[in-house]
């Protein structure tokens, strides 16, 4: 009797140490990561946000989850937390492409056009990209740096890649268009020349990329815009008499 009740005992408690087994296999920080993964799967980035905060603070900053907070927040809308932790991350990694590039694109949906500048220089300085320096162009543009824009536009004209490589271009009434980059510069320039009253430069400009791209809509209307200015009589600069 003694020795059923010692084996009774015993896989009593063997059954106890499996089931505490089983009961323990799901640890607090495999909570977080599951949560997470699910989040990923649903392509549901707040949630992804909570498991991540959940997953630093009881983990730390293992696996680079601070990077994929980052991106989670970016992916959520939520530019300045995404950009307050690419620019923290940014201190320890300052060559990192990715968090430089998610840096500068967070500036740019901030409608900060200075940001988004310095942003892109930087990005450039590590990426040597063509479409980078695209980008630093067109914020130059838009923030009246003249003298530079035409500078780094010669820069991009030099440049072999970009007979190859294409950038997105909206025009004024919503349109996009995929448009050879060396085409998309030339417009630019001609821009530029009109602003400064080059007249014949901006046409041959706006040639130029119309011979690269021949439906590269915003090049026509500009093309078609200086044709109708010329179209109209000038005013006369002899005074007119008093009646």
């Amino acid at each position: 009797m003694r020795l059923t009740l010692v084996m009774l005992l015993c896989i009593g408690g063997a059954f106890s140490q499996k089931k505490s087994s089983k009961s323990t296999s799901t640890t607090p920080t495999a909570i977080p990561q599951k949560i997470h993964a699910q989040a990923v799967q649903y392509n549901d980035p707040m949630t992804q946000i909570f498991a991540l905060h959940w997953r630093i603070a009881s983990e730390g900053d293992r696996f680079g989850l601070r990077d994929t907070l980052a991106q989670a927040y970016f992916q959520a809308g939520m530019y300045r937390q995404a950009l307050a932790v690419a620019e923290e991350l940014l201190k320890e990694q300052p060559r990192n492409a990715d968090l430089a590039e998610l840096r500068a694109v967070s500036y740019f949906y901030l409608q900060d056009a200075r940001g988004a500048l310095d942003a892109y220089e930087k990005l450039y300085e590590i990426t040597q990209s063509p479409l980078h320096l695209y980008q630093v162009i067109t914020l130059q543009f838009n923030l009246q740096r003249y003298g530079e824009c035409q500078a780094n536009i010669d820069r991009i004209l030099n440049i072999p890649e970009s007979e190859r490589l294409s950038v997105r271009i909206s025009t004024p009434d919503g349109q996009t268009q995929e448009v050879p980059l060396r085409a998309a510069a030339l417009n630019v320039r001609g821009v530029l020349f009109r602003i400064q009253k080059e007249e014949a430069q901006a046409r041959k400009a706006f040639e130029e990329a119309l011979k690269i791209f021949p439906n590269f809509l915003l090049a026509k209307g500009n093309l078609e815009d200086m044709s109708r200015g010329e179209q109209q009589p000038q005013p006369s600069s002899k005074p007119q008499e008093k009646k």
